[in-house]
């Protein structure tokens, strides 16, 4: 693997929704996360369960099928991940 980023999606300004001009994103190297981490991302890609929510983040990647991605509430993205976030404005 390597680079996982995060997208925030949603909220009281739709970061990054389509046309939106707040972009809430950032990424780190796989190697450069805890194995605690790889393994909460690993669990999230493989339940890929359904996020319901105003506020979520999309994580993504590559492997060996392409790239996919998985949403997730804030609290089950690794905080490594999260700190790496930054907005900008188009």
């Amino acid at each position: 693997m390597g680079v996982v980023t995060i997208e925030e999606k949603g909220g009281f300004v739709g970061a990054g929704m389509p046309g939106g001009h707040v972009h809430t994103r950032g990424e780190m190297a796989w190697d450069a996360l805890s194995q605690a981490d790889r393994a909460t991302i690993d669990t999230l890609f493989a339940a890929k369960r359904p996020v319901n929510a105003n506020l979520y983040y999309r994580l993504s990647r590559s492997g060996p099928a392409g790239t996919e991605a998985v949403d997730a509430l804030r609290e089950a993205v690794p905080a490594a991940l999260l700190a790496r976030v930054k907005t900008t404005l188009d």
